[in-house]
């Protein structure tokens, strides 16, 4: 029998967006070719009761957990067990429409010799909102609105990154989801391009392989984090051992300090991403973005309040 697709959606702290981003994957994924698994990196409790009433009530759910708070780490550890061929994996603020997927492994297939990640366009993404922009025939608009903002690709460098007029009017030119989705493939009459990303690319969606995971060493975790494991570890034995004396089960509230003491909830923005790019370009491998699919991401986190407000409740 032919191994599924692993889907891995990494949530930690969105139990506003984790639901609508749920509903979307479960009713527009194929579940005979892909699984979903929900990969609970230290989630807060108001996450973590999402995360059970959904696995509870859709039993086809996976669940993989860790009490610390460092996405590269999860994600080793769930590919280690999955030991799958491909692995499409995406953030808890990524919306979906019908025959989303696609996309993903089709731009992987067609590049696959040189191949370190494929994705899709993504409207607010500094890569993918220009040639959003473009394909859409808004960026006349856009140039005429927003005069001075150069529309340029780049990682952190982009308007989109943290302009939140800009984020706003990309965002009500995406609502409804479906009609986009649909005028987007429309308008480029099946001429799609894969285009190669010559700069570090924000990772919130993407396909690869294993043999590039191995080959890349797995997912790059920041410099400090085994120090503050180690600590954790340590902290938490000594916790435990009081635990016991007092015929307590755990000390949660003794345990929440210690994560705090140790800086073990603390995850590293971007390390994965720069050693991706690096460890690309050192050894051959490119970054494909390819115009035949659209996905849509919620936000930067410099957005997010302003985005939060004017946008959040469109969404379906």
């Amino acid at each position: 029998m032919k191994s599924k697709i692993p889907i891995l959606l990494i949530t930690h702290d969105r139990p506003y967006l984790l639901p609508k981003v749920l509903n979307r994957l479960i009713k527009f994924t194929d579940l005979d070719e892909f699984e979903i698994w929900i990969l609970d990196n230290a989630s807060k409790p108001s996450t973590k009761r999402i995360i059970s009433a959904y696995s509870e009530k859709y039993t086809f759910l996976n669940v993989f957990s860790q009490e610390v708070n460092q996405v590269s780490v999860i994600q080793n550890s769930i590919i280690s067990k999955l030991k799958r061929d491909l692995y499409i994996k995406l953030d808890d603020d990524i919306f979906v429409t019908e025959n989303w997927y696609s996309s993903f492994i089709n731009v992987y297939e067609r590049n696959k010799e040189d191949i370190s990640i494929g994705s899709v366009i993504i409207p607010i993404n500094g890569f993918g909102w220009k040639s959003f922009l473009e394909i859409m025939n808004y960026k006349e608009e856009f140039n005429s609105k927003f005069k001075g903002i150069k529309l340029v690709q780049g990682c952190t460098e982009p308007a989109v990154w943290n302009n939140d007029k800009v984020c706003e009017f990309i965002w009500n030119k995406c609502i409804p989801l479906e009609h986009t989705t649909e005028k987007f493939l429309k308008m480029q009459n099946n001429n799609f391009i894969d285009f190669i990303v010559p700069h570090r690319y924000s990772i919130g969606a993407i396909v690869f392989s294993h043999e590039f995971w191995e080959k890349m060493g797995g997912w790059k975790v920041d410099e400090g984090f085994n120090r503050r494991l180690k600590r954790f570890r340590f902290l938490t034995k000594i916790n435990q051992f009081i635990a016991n004396i007092r015929n307590k089960e755990e000390q949660k509230r003794i345990q929440e300090i210690i994560k705090i003491i140790s800086k073990i909830d603390i995850s590293g923005l971007g390390v994965d991403e720069e050693y991706l790019f690096k460890f690309s370009k050192e050894n051959g491998f490119k970054q494909y973005v390819t115009t035949e699919g659209i996905v849509y991401h919620f936000s930067f986190f410099s957005t997010e309040d302003y985005l939060m407000k004017k946008i959040y409740l469109s969404l379906g």
